[in-house]
């Protein structure tokens, strides 16, 4: 009677297993989810959708998990055969491969949440690779860990084992260090948004360029000259860049010009300020102003400020902005200085000059000079 009571209370937990695996999805559709669609993140629905297979997985192997602790305890001679032992071998296994599964969906379902905040396809393309990379890698570590449980279970001892991962991942690390760090710097790239493809910046030696494209490794930008600088991703994101397309096109320009000494500084104010308030393709506001900004050594130096709707017509703008102010400071005679110094020369003095080495010498060795009769 105790042998087929047994029996009966382990089917029930079997039979219990199985009723959770198929209950499971019922209460994800009816109860969870709808429940997590009404708060205001999306993150905790797309979890729920990744867990929703691996969860009855789950859920079975925890139910049999716990008939197969619980059943034949009072019958030694079944729980301690050995089909029994791997009959609770392959459970536990099984358990812990569900788990595994349910942890790699969350990662992936969270890291696919991240991705969706971005609100740029553009950028969810580019950061795909990494996602995947990303998901490849955690599934390593989580699979590493599950293999870690289960042998310790059977009294594996894994301490050699986890020495010796230690030691191959410090040596992959270091062998792939750089690139390891262009990666991870790509990827800050990309969600930080510094800057984007398409935007215009300065580099810390001073070339300017647009940003063609951001790769996995370098960030490639082409130059003025139509050259193509690929920029290793670890450089540039510890560099200070300055993007001039942000935060919007617009561009002010300083246009430094002098003017000679005597000029009626008013009056070639007044001109600067006619020229680029005058030129369409500046701004009304923030306003044009022109600044009287110091003496200098050969002029007056003159300072223009002004906006331009977009960076790129920066050179065709000051060549006409340009060309106006020689054009008008010719026509209203305003000399435009060149840098000059005078040099005053003294005349009608004599200079005593030195006397001569030679003589000295003679001198020192006890020889006389005589005087020279100029006649």
């Amino acid at each position: 009677m105790v042998i087929w009571k047994e029996i009966g209370f382990f089917l029930g937990w079997l039979c219990g297993g199985i009723a959770v695996f198929y209950l499971l999805p019922l209460l994800w559709d009816c109860i969870l989810l709808p429940v997590a669609r009404r708060t205001r993140t999306n993150l905790d629905v797309l979890l729920l959708e990744a867990l929703r297979g691996p969860a009855r997985w789950v859920g079975l192997g925890i139910v049999w998990n716990i008939g197969r602790a619980a059943s034949f305890r009072d019958l030694p001679a079944v729980s301690g055969h050995w089909g029994w032992g791997i009959y609770s071998g392959v459970v536990y296994i099984f358990l812990v491969i569900s788990v595994t599964a349910s942890a790699c969906a969350a990662v992936k379902a969270a890291m696919r949440w991240y991705v969706s905040r971005l609100g740029d396809p553009e950028r969810e393309k580019k950061l795909a690779p990494v996602i995947l990379l990303l998901s490849r890698l955690a599934n390593v570590v989580l699979a590493f860990i599950a293999a870690t449980v289960v042998l310790g279970h059977f009294g594996v001892q894994v301490s050699g084992l986890l020495a010796t991962a230690g030691v191959a991942s410090l040596a992959v690390a270091l062998a792939a260090q750089e690139t390891l760090s262009n990666l991870f710097s790509g990827v800050a790239l990309i969600v930080d948004r510094p800057f984007q493809p398409g935007d215009r910046i300065e580099l810390p030696d001073g070339q300017i360029g647009d940003v063609i494209e951001i790769g996995m490794r370098t960030t490639r930008i082409l130059t003025f000259d139509n050259t193509l600088l690929s920029i290793p991703n670890a450089e540039i994101a510890k560099s200070r860049i300055v993007n001039q397309s942000a935060p919007n096109p617009q561009y002010k320009i300083r246009l430094g010009v002098d003017v000679a000494y005597g000029t009626d500084v008013r009056k070639a104010k007044a001109i600067l300020l006619e020229i680029v308030a005058s030129h369409p393709d500046t701004l009304k506001s923030p306003a044009p102003a022109v600044y009287f900004s110091e003496f200098g050594e050969s002029s007056l130096k003159l300072l223009t400020v002004f906006w331009i709707p977009d960076y790129r017509e920066k050179f065709r703008v000051l060549d006409e902005v340009n060309m106006a102010i020689k054009d008008r400071f010719e026509a209203a005679r305003i000399e435009i200085p060149f840098p000059q110094r005078d040099v005053h020369l003294r005349t009608g003095e004599s200079v005593p000059s030195a006397r001569p080495k030679v003589a000295d010498d003679q001198s020192q060795n006890g020889d006389r000079i005589q005087p020279v009769d100029p006649q």
